[in-house]
């Protein structure tokens, strides 16, 4: 990468971490400022980490069963046993999505051989419900690209999980035949695992043999969310979350 596209790149992340820690959504985004690549982006993400970090954990997705995978740290000052909860006055959009969440028991640094499914999930020491609360740094985040919205962590706010998960037995857990989600007053919602991305073993081993590279890889204690099990819902202050996998267990908490 180029002087110059660096110094684009620390510009873009500057102006990310500034809309955040003020809490106030960009309204004009200059198209200088946009990522023009992955490889931005994720540099983009990197700078943005050396100033919320440490690093808590992973988000990684995709928008369909066959598109390619792609993921975002997760700062863990924004991370939360239930039943704490991020504070009101850092929340704005208040998406919330119901995930399956892996808590990781061993490293899986980079360098080595390619690792397979099986050493990765001999790595996953916990499966979780996870609850991604969903921000974006920007006003109209449907309107910015798909690049810009990688580079703002993917629209990561905050991220409440279990306390205490269960231990990874096997693989199935990865195929919950349904999950539910109740925002407040909200109707239910509940019916089978609805996440786009299909398979996830495919997002993790990306995400161990790539996705992860550009911040060291995956670490012990780390957290590792794999996209929206349902629909998101909005909350608005005060409401009461409860979130449930099938074979994974039950989350509670108050979105302040």
């Amino acid at each position: 990468m180029s002087n110059t596209q660096q110094a684009g790149c620390l510009a873009t992340a500057q102006r990310l971490l500034q809309a955040r820690y003020e809490n106030r959504p960009i309204e004009d985004w200059p198209e200088a400022l946009r990522p023009v690549s992955f490889d931005q982006a994720y540099r983009v993400q990197a700078m943005q980490m050396d100033a919320l970090g440490p690093l808590g954990g992973w988000k990684v997705g995709a928008a369909n069963s066959v598109a390619p995978p792609t993921c975002a740290p997760l700062p863990q000052r924004f991370r939360y046993a239930s039943p704490n909860a991020p504070a009101g006055e850092s929340l704005s959009l208040r998406g919330i999505e119901v995930e399956i969440g892996l808590i990781l028991g061993q490293d899986l640094p980079p360098g080595q051989a390619p690792y397979s499914m099986e050493q990765i999930w001999q790595a996953i020491s916990q499966v979780c419900v996870a609850v991604e609360i969903v921000e974006s740094r920007f006003v109209q985040r449907d309107t910015v690209g798909r690049l810009s919205t990688l580079a703002d962590l993917a629209s990561h706010g905050a991220l409440v999980h279990q306390a205490q998960g269960i231990a990874a037995q096997d693989m199935t857990l990865l195929q919950p035949e349904w999950a539910r989600l109740q925002v407040g007053p909200q109707p239910v919602l509940q019916g089978p695992n609805q996440n786009p991305a299909g398979e996830l073993t495919r997002l993790l081993i990306w995400l161990a043999n790539q996705g992860s590279h550009h911040l060291g890889g995956l670490q012990k204690g780390q957290v590792i969310i794999t996209g929206t099990c349902l629909p998101m819902l909005y909350a608005a202050p005060g409401d009461r979350i409860q979130a449930a996998i099938q074979g994974v267990g039950e989350l509670d908490f108050i979105c302040a």
